[in-house]
């Protein structure tokens, strides 16, 4: 598709719950676009965002396609159970997109979208937006040339003592749950950073929230990882603790760097054990994210973007529609992304299984 660069990009967004919220409001702090359409099941849902961002609603996700004339980008904002049929569609009217996470339901699905992509040059992005944050710049730079050999993290929240995070699909295996929801971005920053991961070992437990018709989910995970490069590493995940934790650490010989990505943020040493280590705290600038309910934080500058996790994602991703040359900026296109589905997959056989795991290869992925 070419395009006037000197127009604004006309956007559709499909679905019109939190995430979408999160990139519309970053839409119009960043401008240089036009809201075009919004799409959800819910048709009021769908009229009252509409109505707050100048778009046309819809209830159908295939009338957008059909109707939006000059549709230059469309923002996939659906739950898991709707990504394939979606892109079927980006692919099939040539429309840039950019696909929230996980990129798709099912392995098999991953692999279909793959090889449906892999003879275009649409351009496209999965929305892992970690990625792009300060700290996980920083951390790269100081790793180069150090071999990691350990990693550690833990992702732990109450979310399933309170359920609190706005809809019940989320505490639904079939739905993606805990895993597939915040701890999907911990893995995908380690594979970044850390690189590829060739088995896992996991286990699972609800020993605080039994299984239900409305909790079909672990409500903790302990989760062994081991990497192509010969590293190991561990993560602890649940949404049945009082006290929230998120940490990443990364270990070597003579390296100990420890990420946060919200807020941005680096803390370690480097030097080996028989020299003297030097000191590491580095606090990048930004701003506050957004609430799970939509909310800007009352303590937002007018300077900081209403979403800031989510900004440069979607700015990377604009500018490379703008032009093509900039592709290369996106940081995770959905070859990529499907490297960090099919380990979650793995995780999931793990548990099933009581074994460990080989993380499934994808034809055409890195």
């Amino acid at each position: 598709m070419e395009r006037e660069t000197n127009r604004p990009i006309n956007i559709a967004v499909i679905g019109a719950g939190n995430i979408a919220t999160r990139h519309l409001e970053n839409l119009a702090f960043l401008g240089g676009n036009r809201v075009t359409a919004i799409c959800d099941l819910n048709e009021n849902l769908a009229r009252a965002k509409a109505a707050a961002y100048g778009a046309q609603a819809y209830a159908n996700w295939e009338k957008v396609f059909e109707d939006v004339e000059d549709l230059d980008a469309i923002l996939i904002c659906t739950p898991p159970v709707l990504r394939k049929p979606v892109i079927q569609a980006a692919v099939q009217h040539n429309v840039p997109f950019l696909c929230e996470k996980p990129p798709a339901q099912s392995l098999q699905e991953a692999r279909e979208i793959v090889a449906l992509l892999q003879n275009t040059r649409l351009i496209h992005s999965v929305g892992f937006n970690q990625r792009y944050a300060p700290s996980v710049d920083r951390c790269l730079e100081l790793l180069e040339g150090k071999q990691i050999n350990l990693v550690d993290a833990a992702v732990i929240t109450s979310s399933g003592l309170t359920r609190n995070l706005g809809a019940d699909w989320f505490y639904l295996k079939e739905k993606g749950g805990s895993l597939f929801d915040n701890t999907i971005h911990t893995l995908d920053v380690i594979r970044y950073i850390a690189g590829n991961i060739d088995a896992v070992h996991a286990f699972g437990s609800n020993l605080t929230i039994p299984i239900s018709d409305s909790f079909t989910i672990e409500d903790s995970m302990s989760i062994n990882l081991q990497f192509s490069s010969g590293a190991i590493g561990s993560v602890l995940l649940s949404w049945a603790c009082a006290q929230r934790r998120n940490d990443l650490t990364f270990f070597g010989r003579d390296i100990r760097l420890s990420l946060s990505t919200i807020p941005p943020r680096i803390e370690g040493s480097i030097g080996a054990p028989d020299e003297k280590p030097k000191s590491i705290t580095e606090q990048f600038p930004q701003g506050p994210a957004m609430g799970r309910s939509g909310e800007i934080h009352p303590n937002r500058r007018p300077q900081d973007p209403p979403d800031p996790p989510h900004f440069e994602e979607i700015e990377v991703f604009l500018n490379a529609i703008r032009n093509p040359s900039l592709t290369s900026a996106i940081r995770s296109d959905f070859a990529d992304a499907a490297r960090t589905t099919a380990l979650l997959h793995a995780i999931e056989a793990s548990i099933a299984s009581g074994n460990v795991e080989k993380v499934p290869l994808i034809e055409g992925t890195p």
